[in-house]
């Protein structure tokens, strides 16, 4: 072979190395290319997902702003605010089962909340009696709601009044001091709680009787009682409760939150969902730091105020008048809140029932000067899907001129 044809060769090789080096260095680079893109575009998502997340949190904060200075202000729960709330043209005020398109007119009203009931009583599938009834008792309760667009976020802004709940801690009326003599039931306020638990217990499919219910209750008492209490049981009936691995002591004091509940033996998941938005812990006498239980009815949703009409029926621990009775008064009340024009005003406790019981034990007047609390929900909601939502309770002062927050939970 000559020399010629040998250096062709040669030539030849190294030209098909050269094209496989290029090769390779041309795959390299694409992928270092496709990398560096795939991380801006990471980076830029993160960036941008960073500050939708950051905006959010400054429109949900602006909602807690303009929360302050509604409740301080305006006194939108009490008689003579509401007209600041609602007129001819606007009602921020939305009641469940009431929506703002359904309250033209009372009677548009009415006739949506009798046809929601039905409706839910055709598809409960449960027997007859009482159970006919058991529609929807979140019904009823009252809010201030507003939507408002801040750019091109949108904040979603809901205030309620805290004291349209029962207090838990009203379970439980403390001694002068509670460390060394304990507490006493409040036998009045007990039936109460005991027929919104049995309430809305019946809701889920679950009949307990009446001594099961009560067993339930005083476990909720003994959780409360500073260590011992004067009543039907005994002090620390459980010096102790279990949680799957869990050991922990008894609280033997008022509740922090109404999440609490989910320590009580016998009170699963299910039970707590169905029961913590018509349970506060918070109202109470600040000088004394004895619990406060009155409710304010004009607020309350249906199940609460049943609760409150049968509960203050009792005698001799049996209640004075049927549950049937007792759905019926409670539907009135609530239904005696809505004007001619569809907005909200007080409720009215029929006459028949004044002379039977005595509500009034439990019935907050809002406009009387007290320290007041209320229930706030911000969220923030950006157009990329991000939502931030801060859910606070705040105490009034009876001046109204200055709140503080007592509860406070964001993300």
């Amino acid at each position: 072979m000559c020399a010629t044809s040998r250096n062709f060769k040669s030539r030849r090789a190294e030209s098909g190395a050269a094209l496989v080096v290029v090769l390779l260095l041309l795959a390299l680079f694409a992928g270092l290319v496709a990398d560096f893109l795939y991380n801006i575009r990471i980076n830029t998502y993160l960036a941008r997902n960073q500050t939708d997340q950051a905006r959010a949190q400054f429109v949900a904060q602006a909602g807690i702003s303009a929360s302050q200075g509604l409740l301080l202000h305006s006194r939108p729960f009490a008689k003579g605010g509401r007209s600041n709330f609602q007129n001819q043209y606007f009602n921020l005020f939305e009641c469940k089962c009431f929506t703002s398109a359904g309250l033209g007119d009372a009677g548009t009203a009415l006739d949506s909340f009798q046809q929601d009931q039905q409706a839910q009583s055709r598809n409960s599938g449960l027997s007859a009696g009482l159970d006919e009834q058991l529609v929807n008792t979140d019904c009823g309760e009252w809010s201030l709601v507003i939507d408002y667009p801040l750019g091109e976020d949108t904040l979603h802004l809901v205030i309620s009044d805290e004291q349209a709940r029962l207090n838990l801690n009203g379970l439980v009326k403390k001694g002068l001091n509670p460390q060394e003599q304990g507490a006493a039931e409040n036998e009045e306020f007990k039936p109460v709680v005991a027929e919104l638990l049995a309430l809305k217990l019946k809701e889920l499919g679950m009949n307990v009787n009446q001594e099961e219910l009560s067993g339930l209750v005083d476990l909720m008492v003994d959780w409360e009682d500073y260590g011992q209490v004067s009543g039907s049981i005994d002090h620390d009936q459980n010096q102790s409760f279990q949680d799957g691995d869990l050991v922990y002591s008894n609280k033997n004091g008022p509740m922090d939150t109404v999440s609490e509940l989910k320590m009580i033996p016998g009170i699963n998941d299910e039970i707590y969902y169905a029961v913590k938005d018509f349970f506060t812990v918070y109202p109470m006498n600040i000088d004394t730091g004895q619990p406060l239980w009155k409710v304010n009815t004009d607020m309350a949703s249906l199940a609460v105020i049943y609760a409150l009409v049968r509960g203050s029926s009792y005698q001799a621990d049996k209640p004075g008048i049927s549950e049937e009775e007792a759905m019926d008064a409670a539907r009135k009340i609530v239904e005696s809140g809505i004007d001619e024009k569809g907005f909200i005003k007080s409720r009215e406790i029929p006459a028949e029932l004044k002379n039977k019981l005595n509500p009034a034990n439990f019935i907050l007047n809002p406009d009387v000067a007290q320290y007041r609390w209320y229930h706030i929900i911000s969220t923030a909601l950006t157009p990329s899907g991000i939502n931030y939502t801060i859910e606070a309770v705040v105490m009034v002062k009876p001046d109204g001129k200055s709140l503080r927050f007592v509860y406070w939970r964001e993300g």
